[in-house]
């Protein structure tokens, strides 16, 4: 359908070029961690509880956000006053990848650094601010494309194997 019949609200502008590559190198990052808990490429992150989903959602936001504060092309771009915007864009992407397209908006209306409510329990609002610095933490080694930033960038993966873990009583 031609652009113009869309209307201006409906139609979706062009995403900078740096956008794809940001979403698919964070959900790559975040899939070779999932597989490495799975065991199988492509698969879904197996389900555990709501609390967990929101966890690793914002894990990937403060990935996104900071690999995209890192990387000086992205800071100086043109497009950079809406970069705000444009994360919450590649967040959907990479959440998709992780959790399935049905579960997104589930984990988007309820986290605060997105479109949720704010976090009023404070052991809530402590944990979901310690996974944003996590993944804050992993995107910085993911844009600085060393090539050990897979093992430098393991917050996740270990968030992961912690949870695996029996709780011993």
């Amino acid at each position: 359908m031609l652009n113009w019949l869309l209307g201006p609200r409906t139609s979706k502008a062009a995403q900078p070029a740096w956008v794809p590559e940001m979403v698919d190198r964070v959900g790559r990052h975040v899939e070779d961690q999932v597989f490495a808990i799975t065991g199988r490429r492509g698969a879904l992150l197996p389900s555990h509880s709501s609390m967990t989903d929101l966890l690793i959602g914002a894990y990937i936001l403060g990935a996104l956000e900071s690999y995209a504060r890192t990387i000086p092309e992205i800071q100086n771009a043109p497009e950079s006053g809406n970069t705000r915007e444009l994360l919450r864009g590649a967040a959907t992407d990479v959440c998709a990848r992780v959790f399935g397209p049905e579960w997104v908006h589930w984990v988007r209306s309820r986290l605060p650094q997105w479109d949720g409510p704010p976090a009023y329990h404070p052991t809530f609002r402590r944990e979901l601010s310690s996974m944003c610095c996590r993944g804050a933490r992993d995107g910085r080694c993911l844009a600085s494309n060393d090539p050990l930033s897979f093992a430098k960038a393991g917050s996740l993966l270990a968030f992961l194997l912690e949870m695996m873990e029996p709780q011993v009583q």
